[in-house]
């Protein structure tokens, strides 16, 4: 059950969200794919297994040549969250936690969904599907799903992505939104998987990538630090030397620049929060920036 001081923040993200987000999200949404819709694009050749009813008749019998009307994909379309709710989750040196703050956030997508009268669904994943809840609309639907994620308690259990894309390849059976909410720690590449590119190859495909700050560096001093794997309750100990601060920093900066890299390398549009920052006005201008591209 949701405490009365997390449902108290709730409330206030359901005004903001009304106030600030309200018809950012999909209120004029076009898709950025190409697809059987009605908004005019461009014209292409025909070639040999093109559909046959997009062939543009007068510009065949303008041109002599076979074009094929390219279109912005319908309107009609759901909101999915995927969901990271692994124990890494669970850490927190900010102001929220990780699980909170992927509680909050979810919650703003989903008051963003109702009021633009959108369903939205919702997968949970650990290393498997935990949570699956079929798109809908209403309020109702907005609360079970919240509950779901706060009462939800994962094991000791490592992350794995793969099951989470082919349920999602499944569960989308019209254009979508996707977010991804994750801290993106788990070790396969999800990238190079044909799931993955199937479904950013036909849906909008939003990451959103959640940090703390603490994990970053490692703190100043001397002495020893014993550090515990949240997921696979791996302990381990590091000296804190110089040295030791400066590869451990450098790592995790090669990490984050070659996973923003990969975002860019598929065109996704994403969005980076930290545990200890305010998540609403960068919510905001991701939607604004969307809409004005």
């Amino acid at each position: 059950m949701i405490p009365s001081n997390v449902e108290e923040n709730l409330h206030y993200i359901e005004f903001f969200t009304k106030k600030k987000i309200r018809n950012l999200l999909v209120g004029n949404y076009t898709s950025a794919l190409k697809g059987h819709g009605y908004d005019f694009v461009d014209h292409k050749r025909y070639t040999p297994g093109d559909d046959i009813r997009k062939i543009d008749w007068n510009a065949l019998a303008r041109t002599r040549y076979a074009l094929i009307k390219n279109t912005h994909e319908e309107k009609d379309l759901d909101i999915f969250i995927a969901a990271d709710l692994s124990n890494s989750m669970n850490f927190a040196t900010g102001t929220y936690s990780k699980r909170e703050l992927l509680l909050y956030i979810t919650a703003a997508l989903a008051y963003s969904a109702l009021s633009d009268h959108i369903r939205i669904g919702f997968l949970g994943f650990t290393d498997k599907v935990e949570i699956e809840i079929e798109p809908k609309k209403g309020k109702s639907h907005l609360w079970v799903m919240l509950n779901q994620l706060w009462d939800f308690a994962p094991q000791d259990k490592e992350t794995r992505v793969l099951p989470i894309l082919d349920q999602l390849r499944q569960a989308l059976s019209r254009l979508s939104i996707i977010f991804f909410i994750s801290d993106f720690f788990f070790e396969e590449d999800i990238f190079e998987q044909i799931n993955f590119k199937s479904i950013v190859s036909r849906h909008d495909f939003i990451p959103i990538l959640l940090n703390d700050p603490v994990e970053a560096r490692l703190p100043k001093g001397h002495g020893y630090l014993r550090l515990r794997d949240l997921e696979t309750g791996q302990e381990r100990v590091i000296r804190l030397t110089e040295h030791n601060r400066i590869v451990y920093q450098q790592f995790l900066q090669d990490r984050h620049r070659e996973l923003i890299q990969r975002f860019y390398q598929y065109n996704l549009d994403f969005l980076e929060v930290r545990t200890d920052q305010p998540f609403y006005e960068l919510m905001a201008g991701l939607f604004l920036m969307r809409k004005r591209k």
